[in-house]
């Protein structure tokens, strides 16, 4: 037991918080003996009761229309829109459709075997496996909140990500893209024999895919969704659509007895939990428990939403990657209630909406985000197959599904996920919407990320809190840290998330300080890494944006922080876009007194790289920075001259500092998506001397840029 960590919680987390999850504790502890006694005695309460005939509610739901997001009369409209708008995307959904058919699934970008045995109208798939380390399996007897998730070289997330059911969207996309009767019905079938093999091979409350309520939640939620596209099916009978809601009612009962929020802070997870129970509830009445999940659970749902929402329109985890997630999940709900006739408030709508623009103020030319805290890869709405970075389409699909036109940019084309999932109409009031939106330079105040843009310049410094209430759950220790772009070509970037429990060590290793584009001084974090805590990051380095400003022509952002404050330094970022030399700037200042050891890193995304000297042209243009008061001097003859992947030069890297230093290329990699690699090299600057200090970083753009997306 770490006495630091649940001393600094003690004195973090509001007390109201600590009681409220004390409370939730208890009450579970007492709901467990409650089901021991009455398991014993033979009687059940309205929770456990899980009815196994929902055969007469199976007929009305077959005979009337139900809720949902989309109208399955619309069918050939859409399909035809989308062929004729988005053929492109078509075609990659139909592939994709195929492959899962096999029993191939996409797992983190990446096609993997998840192949158990054949199938009638699918491949049966292996749900209790790792499917990128296959030889780690877990024990389908073990009930789920006792399922070991950190056996030595397993990751369960990769386990979820095919659990999760997400494949159901692309069979569901499939049977509407279909053009004959007979084909449509085929991909009802491999749907419903999907969710037959996994209920067979997964019993309620075992195994890993029970170990977790969001993945049950989730789970409920893909399949809730995705089954109005095909529920008007000649396939789909009576009995199947029993068997649907009887899983879907025991999902939901799991959820409900599952929830977590016994945590000091309730996060992300306990959000998603609330969003099954409303989306199931909404969309499917039938359900004995419907008006709960859709109306108490919403309430809940609200309340959770205005909690974990920014004014800022950030999400309180401080994760640029699970504020996507959350604005997708909370979007769903959303649309869930409007359709099962329980809206929203107004300010809920409106805080979500702060997610969907928020992500567009920070968004690179590229149409990526920064990684800013963990990114996991995951998706709440998975429409379409997408890179984990790229967020190019999330604004505008916020736009057209909250019609706000502060969420559509000029010019902005419709994504093909308005179509998928607010059909003809939806693309329609997309069109017609106003486009109220702008890019320029921003700061996001209770994020602490601020944001500059000059021309084909995009910088982005990152100086806020750990989030989640200063836990730090899925924070990094990356404050004072950069990324920058130009065009579409990223130059610095953080090196990413990698993987959670499967390698420790990398896990620490890629949220620590030198995992970012920063300074690190005596080799300190700037926050501690709590020992074997693998979501825990105390916020004690009070990093904060203290400006952002144009002087001349150049954009600049202050950022500060106090994580070295225990070897009495402070660290002070400048960072600069200069549109005249078509450059960035930095300058580190380091305050304090006594001699230090400091590590100024720079992660290129780039494998290609080499020490040489300026030319003239370029000496030129560092005066020119220096002349703008950017250095006190750069040395020309130890710059370092980055290569795109066909050898040709699109930067330059030049150092300065107040103290001898010596520059260093390291080879490394960057992970832009969960479990994904590339190649990369790290730019080290070493320097040992009193303080205070400065050092001093240009990046000149050598090439034309590609531009953005």
């Amino acid at each position: 037991m770490d006495l630091a960590y649940y001393g600094y919680l003690a004195q973090t987390i509001p007390p109201l918080e600590l009681a409220r999850a004390v409370a939730a504790r208890a009450r579970k502890a007492m709901w467990k003996g409650f089901k021991f006694v009455l398991d014993r005695t033979g009687a059940r309460p309205l929770l456990l009761h899980r009815p196994r005939e929902h055969r007469r509610r199976a007929l009305h739901a077959l005979a009337g229309a139900r809720p949902a997001l989309v109208d399955p009369s619309e069918r050939e409209e859409t399909a035809r829109l989308l062929r004729e708008r988005w053929p492109e995307a078509c075609a990659f959904v139909l592939r994709e459709a195929e492959a899962c058919r096999r029993g191939e699934l996409p797992v983190f970008g990446k096609w993997k075997d998840c192949r158990k045995g054949p199938g009638v109208d699918i491949a049966s798939i292996d749900y209790h496996r790792d499917p990128i380390a296959p030889h780690a399996r877990y024990d389908l007897a073990q009930p789920g909140p006792r399922v070991n998730l950190f056996q030595p070289g397993a990751d369960a997330k990769a386990a979820w990500e095919v659990g999760r059911l997400q494949h159901l969207w692309r069979f569901a996309q499939a049977r509407w893209l279909a053009e004959s009767a007979e084909e449509r019905s085929s991909w009802a079938r491999a749907w419903m024999e999907t969710f037959r093999q996994f209920r067979a091979d997964n019993p309620a409350g075992f195994g890993v895919q029970w170990s977790c309520a969001m993945e049950v939640s989730a789970r409920a939620m893909h399949a809730a969704m995705s089954f109005a596209y095909l529920q008007d099916d000649p396939a789909v009978d009576a009995r199947f659509v029993g068997e649907l809601l009887d899983s879907l009612e025991e999902h939901c009962l799991y959820v409900e007895e599952h929830l977590e929020e016994t945590g000091a802070v309730r996060t992300n997870h306990y959000a998603g939990d609330l969003v099954g129970l409303v989306v199931v509830g909404a969309l499917f009445p039938e359900l004995p428990r419907s008006r709960v999940h859709l109306r108490r659970y919403g309430r809940k749902l609200w309340n959770e939403i205005a909690r974990q929402c920014r004014p800022d329109g950030t999400h309180f985890e401080s994760s640029t990657g699970y504020q996507r997630l959350c604005a997708e999940l909370f979007l769903a709900a959303v649309l869930a209630a409007r359709a099962g006739g329980a809206p929203a408030p107004r300010e809920v709508e409106g805080a979500v909406a702060g997610l969907f623009r928020s992500v567009a103020d920070v968004l690179k030319p590229s149409g990526n985000i920064p990684q800013i805290g963990d990114l996991d890869s995951t998706r709440g709405l998975p429409l379409m197959p997408r890179a984990a970075l790229d967020c190019a389409y999330l604004a505008s699909l916020g736009a057209a599904a909250l019609r706000d036109p502060k969420l559509k940019l000029p010019g902005a084309p419709c994504p093909v996920e308005v179509a998928w999932l607010l059909g003809p109409k939806g693309v329609g009031r997309f069109e017609k919407l106003a486009a109220e939106a702008t890019t320029a330079s921003v700061v996001l105040p209770d994020a602490g990320i601020a944001v500059l843009r000059s021309g084909e310049g995009w910088l982005c410094l990152c100086a806020g809190p750990n989030g989640q209430g200063g836990a730090g759950g899925h924070a990094h220790n990356d404050k004072n840290s950069v990324e920058l772009s130009w065009g579409a070509v990223d130059l610095v970037v953080d090196r990413g998330t990698l993987v959670y429990a499967r390698h420790p060590a990398q896990r620490n290793a890629r949220r620590g300080t030198a995992g970012h584009s920063t300074v690190q001084v005596d080799g300190l974090e700037q926050n501690r890494i709590v020992p074997g805590r693998l979501f825990a990051l105390p916020d004690t380095s009070r990093a904060r944006i203290l400006r952002i400003e144009e002087k001349g022509g150049v954009q600049f952002a202050v950022g500060e922080h106090r994580g070295y404050r225990r070897a009495g330094v402070m660290h002070q970022r400048t960072a600069a876009l200069h549109a005249g030399t078509r450059a960035a700037a930095f300058i580190d200042e380091l305050s304090g007194s006594g001699e230090h050891c400091f590590e100024l890193r720079w992660h290129v995304p780039h494998d290609d790289a080499a020490v040489r000297e300026a030319t003239e042209a370029e000496k030129a243009r560092l005066e020119m920075l220096h002349d703008a008061g950017l250095s006190f001097g750069y040395d020309a003859a130890r710059c370092v001259a980055v290569r795109d992947k066909d050898g040709k030069e699109i930067a330059l890297f030049a150092f300065g500092a107040t103290l001898p230093w010596k520059l260093s290329l390291i080879e490394s990699d960057t992970s832009p998506g969960y479990a994904e690699l590339q190649p990369a090299r790290t730019l080290l600057v070493e320097l040992t001397g009193d303080m205070p200090a400065r050092l001093f970083t240009a990046v000149l753009m050598v090439a034309d840029p590609p531009s953005g997306t």
